[in-house]
């Protein structure tokens, strides 16, 4: 529990502020931090600007949140009414959400599914739960869970407060601790529900099921417009289209694969060959370009979501695949794709589903190269299945911290040689390696992909250029 707080404790006030604005929050944990936000026109990075704006005056009565998490997920919620005036003891109970361990709500009922999502079996939270709640509630919890996170910590409490517009300005975080004496009532039962799911698990975590929904665009390069995969694919389905970036024109304009979940790393990437089949086939204008990566063009952010159950969410797997996986993958991407950090591609970026599972959305589209694809995949489900065995936290650091957020590689790549070389000793590694290789062999060749290449190609291979040997 709170495997980073020496990551915290070393991090003045002023440094905290700046790693959480780094990572896109608003932060006030000092007089200079409040006054930044008394200014016009001041937001995070990626952020618009919020009116009225923060200032001392206003604070007074401005709605403050006291938000208690435990394993990344929220506990407890309570208002302590307008402004600095209103002290703890006055608050005012907002509510108390159940623990969510493992996608499984702790002292809540689970309802036998209704539907499955992305074809694996679901089960649903009951009615009332507050479970992924989305608006102003979900910003919320939001927030906090992120500060939480940024800040080299997984349980405690934060303190928000409200600037208007659906965000929030941090102003305090205090980590959780057992040493205190008896647990606060809010996490008991959180702390039971995760002692029981860690310990059901098994070694190597043979039911862990995978799935994925990496995104594309469409471009009609001769206008160099986007054009709406909606005209072409359906809403539901293995090849479908969803809504983009905020700002973005066009009914549901981004693309989606959504391949069937499968327990190996061999099956999921067959079913992912599927639907790029199936894509191909709706998709009758062959004069379109497909961009995938991380910003194929301004302002159209790509992901290449990730999707786990049947393992427990915990910070260390979280901060396992930021570190093993998305710090690679940073290293191997087009020098445009930074751009879409922090608003997308923050670290520890997860999303509970009601599979029973979460999804990790830090990475972005990897169906830049089917090679990169693969190795992502197959090196993915090593890192989950074996993340106890994965230490090394190179991210931790502020000086790579800032290195991943603003995409400056030299740094991170010395930092990676000791990574890869402590998976390349995990148990399992041998019957991966022909997948993760040539992902390595790219980063030790300090390549990185083109984002401004139509991967249409890439993905209809012919006997003359197999899928095996296409390259970023």
């Amino acid at each position: 529990m709170n495997e980073g707080l020496n990551v915290f404790l070393r991090l003045t006030d002023r440094q905290r502020e700046a790693r959480l604005r780094r990572c896109g929050l608003k932060a006030a944990m000092t007089p200079a931090g409040r006054t930044q936000l008394e200014r016009p026109g001041i937001s995070s990075p990626g952020e618009p600007s919020v009116q009225p704006h923060y200032t001392e005056r206003s604070s007074i009565h401005r709605q403050q949140y006291i938000v208690r998490i435990f394993n990344l997920q929220v506990v407890d919620l309570q208002g302590l009414g307008a402004g600095q005036a209103m002290g703890r003891q006055g608050g005012i109970r907002v509510e108390e959400g159940a623990a969510v361990i493992g996608g499984i709500i702790a002292g809540e009922a689970v309802q036998p599914a209704q539907r499955s999502v992305a074809g694996a079996t679901a089960a649903e939270p009951a009615p009332g739960s507050g479970y992924n709640r989305r608006g102003a509630a979900g910003q919320l919890r939001e927030t906090a869970v992120r500060a939480l996170y940024s800040l080299g910590l997984d349980s405690g409490e934060v303190r928000l407060t409200a600037l208007g517009g659906r965000q929030y300005a941090v102003e305090e975080v205090i980590p959780f601790s057992v040493a205190t004496g008896e647990l606060p009532g809010a996490y008991q039962a959180a702390v039971q529900a995760l002692s029981a799911a860690l310990g059901s698990e098994q070694p190597g975590r043979p039911g862990l099921l995978m799935g994925m929904d990496p995104e594309f665009i469409l471009l009609r390069e001769s206008t160099g417009r986007v054009v709406p995969a909606s005209r072409y694919l359906p809403l539901d389905g293995a090849a479908g289209c969803d809504a983009g970036p905020p700002g973005t024109r066009g009914t549901f304009p981004v693309a989606e694969l959504r391949p069937q979940p499968r327990g190996e790393p061999r099956a999921l990437l067959a079913q992912l060959m599927s639907a790029v089949r199936a894509a191909d086939r709706l998709i009758a204008d062959r004069s379109l370009s497909w961009r995938a990566g991380g910003m194929p063009l301004p302002g159209w952010a790509l992901g290449g979501h990730l999707h786990f159950s049947g393992v427990t969410l915990t910070a260390p797997l979280l901060r396992a695949l930021d570190n093993y996986l998305a710090l690679p993958l940073m290293l191997l991407e087009d020098a445009g794709a930074a751009a879409r950090r922090p608003r997308y591609g923050m670290l520890g970026d997860f999303r509970i589903q009601p599979h029973g599972g979460f999804e990790y959305r830090t990475l972005p589209s990897f169906l830049v190269s089917p090679v990169i694809a693969r190795g992502a995949v197959f090196l993915a489900h090593l890192i989950v299945s074996r993340y106890e065995d994965l230490v090394l936290r190179p991210l931790d650091r502020e000086e790579l911290h800032a290195a991943y957020y603003s995409g400056v590689k030299p740094p991170l790549r010395a930092a990676f040689i000791p990574l890869q070389a402590q998976l390349r000793g995990l148990p399992g590694y041998t019957q991966a390696a022909r997948y993760i290789e040539p992902l390595l062999g790219y980063i030790a060749a300090e390549r990185t992909w083109d984002e401004s290449r139509d991967i249409r190609g890439l993905w209809r291979p012919t006997e003359a250029a197999p899928a095996a040997s296409v390259e970023v």
